[in-house]
């Protein structure tokens, strides 16, 4: 018995003296106290972005002579998490895939000069930020978006005459 106790006490205080100095050498955390001071400090969840897909829609706008269709598969991110929470039910869904629409729909009833050769060279990038842009006016906490999918086509609007009943 005695002999254990002497093997256990010959082996634990040189590795307890190695450990006890050896500490100095190994790189620890630094205290949350100089972490805050740091400009690189942790993020919180407030200051994260989340995604919310809005999925695939198509606009249609019709003018004299042409009609433009526009197909958006357009993803939106959400600045917070509490913002996210709120809006990422059915009826906050529906109300930010309406406000997409229609600014859209706004930005298509003023581009109908472009030619289909302009639409398709437009940049996803360029059409990401006119949305978020306006967007920003009712829903501060959309902070940028992604185009999954844009497709453009522009068509010329046949008119038939009316057909005349004889008797």
């Amino acid at each position: 018995m005695a002999k254990k106790l002497i093997l256990g006490l010959a082996l634990a205080l040189p590795f307890g003296a190695a450990g006890y100095f050896g500490e100095q050498f190994v790189a620890r955390p630094e205290p949350e106290e100089k972490m805050a001071k740091e400009p690189m400090a942790a993020k919180d969840e407030s200051d994260m972005l989340f995604k919310m897909p809005l999925g695939k829609f198509t606009i249609r706008v019709a003018k004299e002579t042409r009609v433009l269709h526009l197909l958006f598969d357009i993803d939106l991110y959400l600045l917070g998490a509490t913002e996210f929470e709120r809006l990422n039910g059915a009826m906050g869904r529906a109300l930010l895939r309406d406000g997409t629409i229609s600014v859209i729909s706004e930005m298509a009833e003023t581009a109908l000069w472009i030619t289909e050769e302009e639409l398709e060279n437009l940049e996803k990038r360029f059409l990401a930020e006119q949305i978020v842009r306006k967007l920003y006016l009712t829903f501060p906490m959309v902070r940028t978006a992604r185009i999954n999918q844009f497709t453009a086509g522009v068509s010329v609007r046949q008119f038939s005459a009316p057909e005349t009943v004889t008797q």
